[in-house]
């Protein structure tokens, strides 16, 4: 099938897209920014009989703080997540997260929802969800339902989304005054590419070095994203000095499962996570000493 002849339908509204979903006539998938789509499509992959195109949903494009949380319309650009000022005082990983997401020409395109629906184990925008405890909205004609982030994926290119419903609203919790997070990316060429490894880290601190607590997220290092639960358990024993810090990150190289691919070795993904995790700790310490 030649992508010409893929047939794209354009709703008018959300309600229109839902009711098209609810019709399981023929086979479709949903597109946004497309930066995803096309290289898919010239794989061989992702044919469906008709695409729905959503771009011009504009009721599915917004930043807003509601109710203690923030609300991110799916159809957010990741330019819109970097420029937001809300995003950058309150959900600082995620701006980060949204910079390193391939040239400036994808970052107009592509959205967060994409990302998303994506579901790729090496998706720069998921693990800075993670540690923002993200939920998903998810809708149907006749229903809705939240899913914590950790349920959604349920392996490469996978997810809990039925056919019949969409991505129309991400929820994250804001950071505090005393939380501090930074992404971390290594790829071929930088901004440019997938990720070999990727990590999110979010701290609450207290005086000095001491953590009380904090969130590590990995992408690209197993089937889905993953929270690296041993090496947080170890982020409030002791003050984060450097040889703590370093003693942390020796606990990422057993935690992570990586595998071997045209990309890197399971080897090499489980020097750089660990890599990662220490640069991106020290990184943090010297932003709260700092602050």
């Amino acid at each position: 099938m030649l992508v010409s002849e893929i047939e794209i339908i354009t709703p008018q509204s959300v309600n229109d897209c839902l009711l098209l979903l609810s019709k399981n006539e023929t086979e479709h998938r949903i597109i946004a920014g497309g930066t995803d789509a096309v290289v898919r499509m010239k794989e061989g992959k992702w044919r469906p009989a008709a695409w729905i195109n959503i771009k011009g949903l504009k009721d599915l494009r917004y930043i807003k703080e509601k109710n203690g949380a923030i609300h991110i319309g799916p159809l957010t650009t990741h330019t819109d997540i970097i420029h937001s000022p809300l995003l950058q005082k309150r959900a600082d990983v995620l701006v980060e997260a949204c910079r390193e997401v391939g040239a400036v020409q994808m970052q107009n395109m592509g959205t967060i929802g994409g990302n998303i629906g994506t579901a790729s184990p090496a998706g720069d925008t998921i693990p800075a969800l993670f540690v923002l405890e993200a939920s998903i909205e998810l809708q149907s004609i006749n229903s809705s339902r939240l899913i914590p982030i950790n349920q959604l994926f349920t392996g490469p290119g996978r997810t809990v989304i039925k056919p019949n419903e969409m991505i129309t609203n991400i929820i994250i919790k804001p950071q505090t005054e005393n939380e501090i997070g930074i992404f971390q990316k290594l790829g071929p060429r930088k901004a440019q590419s997938i990720s070999i490894v990727n990590v999110a880290i979010m701290l609450s601190m207290a005086s000095n070095r001491e953590c009380l607590g904090g969130k590590i997220a990995f992408g690209a290092v197993a089937p889905t994203i993953i929270r690296a639960k041993k090496c947080e358990a170890l982020l409030s024993l002791n003050p984060l000095t450097d040889d703590i810090i370093e003693n942390i990150a020796k606990v990422a190289w057993k935690e992570v499962m990586p595998i071997t691919d045209g990309r890197a070795t399971a080897e090499y993904r489980r020097d750089m996570a660990s890599a990662l995790l220490e640069r991106g700790l020290f990184r943090l310490m010297r932003r709260w000493e700092n602050k």
